[in-house]
């Protein structure tokens, strides 16, 4: 399969569009063209090692959870491991796609999948992904004869737009109000048409976006049975394949009705969200202290052990969306700490 078909299907699944506005997502290293992709390598950081096996292993494509490249880059020399590492990418014709935050918010993604290592009901996103109905960011209105409706359409046919015709404003006028949904970039296209039809006003209206059902920032859900404290670490330690977390008790609240989950870290998100256990991979001295005398427990597990399992998951489900594509996990990624 050709890279830009690859990139197509990974779009499908986690628009890019969905990341925050500061992350670095989608096609972050592209060899020359055609490139065909046999083998993806998933990995929740491309670090030295994640690289070396990727060569081994002959691979085309790196999926990389975290974004190797983040901020921008003035040369590309092997002075720095992250240098290094473009380098090696381009000698080798392996890209790598990054999707980082736009998974965090898809529905399936990291932070669904890491709610899961509790049975949970009525589980919703924390902080809701905000999107338009259509891709129609702003609604344009006038009066216009009803004679010339038509060849007003007609002159709008060449810009996407949507139209919708009111009926007429009153018995004493055959006028018709007229609505057009268009994109930003086409606004002063349609609002030059409008004028050769009507004298009237023109009205520009931004529309407000909307809560995108089952996508953004965390998740939260009740439990369908309550839990302890220790039950509820045996079911982390189990779900991720953990010896050691980190703890934090609240000395008020030990029987846990809800859960809410943030993967990677957590402290800003999860701050004064009502739940009696809190589940990410880091929080800040401060916010932990905030949390359990606020009434909630807190488990740390280290940033990326939140992630690191849905590459499993994410495995699975390429497999369906990319047939024929050799797909495999990093046997070498890891979190760079150790307890000790």
């Amino acid at each position: 399969m050709e890279l830009k078909e690859v990139v197509q299907k990974l779009n499908q699944f986690a628009p890019t569009s969905l990341a925050e506005k500061w992350d670095n997502v989608g096609l972050l290293i592209e060899p020359s063209s055609p490139l065909q992709v046999k083998k993806i390598m998933l990995t929740n950081d491309l670090t030295p090692p994640v690289m070396e096996e990727a060569v081994a292993k002959e691979t085309n494509l790196i999926i990389s959870y975290h974004p190797p490249i983040f901020t921008g880059m003035k040369c590309v020399t092997q002075k720095s491991w992250k240098e290094r590492i473009v380098t090696t990418c381009l000698e080798n014709r392996i890209g790598v796609f990054s999707p980082h935050t736009s998974y965090d918010c898809v529905q399936d993604g990291v932070n669904d999948w890491l709610i899961k290592a509790f049975d949970v009901v009525d589980v919703r996103p924390i902080q809701n992904a905000m999107e338009l109905h259509s891709n129609m960011s702003n609604s344009i209105s006038c009066c216009v004869p009803r004679t010339q409706c038509d060849q007003l359409q007609e002159e709008l046919s060449g810009i996407p737009h949507i139209t919708d015709r009111l009926p007429p404003l009153s018995a004493e006028t055959d006028d018709l109000m007229i609505t057009v949904g268009c994109s930003q970039n086409n606004v002063s296209k349609v609002v030059n048409v409008m004028n050769k039809y009507t004298a009237q006003f023109i009205e520009v209206k931004q529309m407000s976006k909307v809560p995108k059902a089952g996508y953004g920032r965390g998740r939260i859900g009740k439990l369908k049975n309550k839990l302890t404290v220790d039950e509820a670490i045996q079911k982390v330690k189990s779900y991720l394949e953990l010896d050691s977390i980190r703890v934090a008790k609240s000395p008020d609240i030990n029987t846990l009705e809800t859960v809410a989950v943030c993967a990677g870290s957590g402290g800003s998100l999860l701050k004064d969200v009502l739940a009696s256990l809190y589940l990410t991979g880091e929080m800040s001295h401060h916010d932990v202290l905030h949390a359990v005398y606020s009434g909630s427990n807190v488990i740390l597990c280290d940033h990326s052990n939140s992630e690191r399992g849905f590459l499993k998951h994410l495995k699975t489900r390429l497999e369906s969306q990319l047939p024929g594509v050799d797909i495999f996990v990093s046997a070498v990624d890891k979190d760079p700490l150790e307890i000790v």
